[in-house]
C-alpha cells in the first residue's frame, strides 16, 4: 500500500520503520498471511544504527546522532499485542508495483551483517521513498540504473514501514541496554522503532555499487549496478559526508524475497 492508504494510528500501535539497503523475507502461512519477518543488512560496510520516537511518522525525521550503532549479529523484536494473534496482513498486500520483490524465492547466503527477526506479522506494510531507477546518459539516453536478470523492473522503495497494532509489550532482544531503555515499559501509546540501513550515508557510484552488490550476493540475485540510483547524492561533492536520512537519498533500496 501507499503512504496515503495507510489506515489510522492505533492508540497502541508501534511502527518498524526500515531505511536503506535491507533483504526481507516474509513469512507465510496456507492462508496467505504474513507470520513472520526476517530483515537482512548485506554485508558491504554499513554501519547499521537504531532509535525510537514516541510518534507515528515523525517529522523532522531524527538525526544521525539520535540513532545508536548495533553490533553484527541477529536481534529479534519481540512485539505483544492484546489480540495474542501472530497473523497479520495478508501477503499480497505489499505493493510490488513501488518494490524490488523476486517471487522465485533462492537459499540466502551467509553474508549478511545485522539480520532483525519479527516473529509476528504486521498489520500494514507501507512503502515509501520511491523511485525509479533509470538514468540520463551522457548520449541523452534514458537507461536503467540496474542491469542484470534480476535487475528491477518498474519502480523501487527504500523506506519500508511495517505496522503493529494492539500493542501491549515491545522489546529489542540483542539490543545493547541502551536500546532498550528507549522503549516505554509498560508499552503506552503509539511510536516508531527505526532502523537506519547506514550512518552515515558515504555519497560515491562505488559505494552504490558495494551495496547492491552485497544485496545480490545475499539474495543470489543476476544483478548490478551501472549508474547512480535517481535518489542518490553520489554527482554532488564527495568531499563532504553527509548523514543519510529520509529525504536525502541513500544508496540502494530493498528487496523482498516473496
Amino acid at each position: 500500500m501507499t503512504p496515503a492508504g495507510n489506515s489510522p494510528v492505533s492508540a497502541t500501535q508501534i511502527d518498524v520503520v526500515f531505511d536503506g539497503t535491507w533483504v526481507f523475507v516474509p513469512s507465510v502461512d496456507t492462508s496467505g498471511h504474513i507470520i513472520g519477518v526476517d530483515v537482512y543488512a548485506p554485508s558491504c560496510g554499513h554501519p547499521q544504527g537504531v532509535t525510537f520516537t514516541n510518534t507515528i511518522n515523525p517529522s523532522p525525521w531524527p538525526d544521525s546522532a539520535a540513532f545508536y550503532m548495533l553490533d553484527n549479529h541477529s536481534h529479534t523484536i519481540s512485539i505483544q499485542r492484546a489480540s495474542g494473534t501472530q497473523a497479520g496482513m495478508a501477503a499480497s498486500g505489499i505493493d510490488s508495483t513501488i518494490n524490488h520483490c523476486i517471487k522465485v524465492a533462492r537459499p540466502l547466503g551467509a553474508q549478511w551483517d545485522l539480520l532483525i527477526s519479527i516473529p509476528c506479522g504486521p498489520d500494514a506494510w507501507t512503502s515509501s521513498d520511491t523511485v525509479n531507477p533509470v538514468y540520463t546518459n551522457s548520449a541523452g539516453a534514458t537507461v536503467p540504473c540496474v542491469s542484470g536478470r534480476d535487475a528491477p523492473t518498474g519502480k523501487v522503495s527504500a523506506l519500508q514501514t511495517l505496522s503493529f497494532k494492539g500493542v501491549t509489550a515491545v522489546d529489542v532482544c540483542g539490543a545493547p541496554v541502551a536500546v532498550q531503555g528507549l522503549l516505554p515499559a509498560p508499552w503506552s501509546n503509539s511510536g516508531s522503532l527505526i532502523f537506519e540501513g547506514e550512518v552515515p550515508y558515504i555519497p560515491t557510484l562505488q559505494h552504490e555499487r558495494t551495496a547492491i552488490l552485497a544485496m545480490a550476493n545475499l539474495a543470489g540475485l543476476d544483478m548490478a549496478l551501472d549508474y547512480p540510483l535517481p535518489s542518490s547524492r553520489s554527482m554532488q561533492a564527495r568531499s563532504v559526508v553527509r548523514p543519510m536520512n529520509r529525504t536525502t537519498g541513500n544508496c540502494g533500496f530493498s528487496t523482498i524475497v516473496m
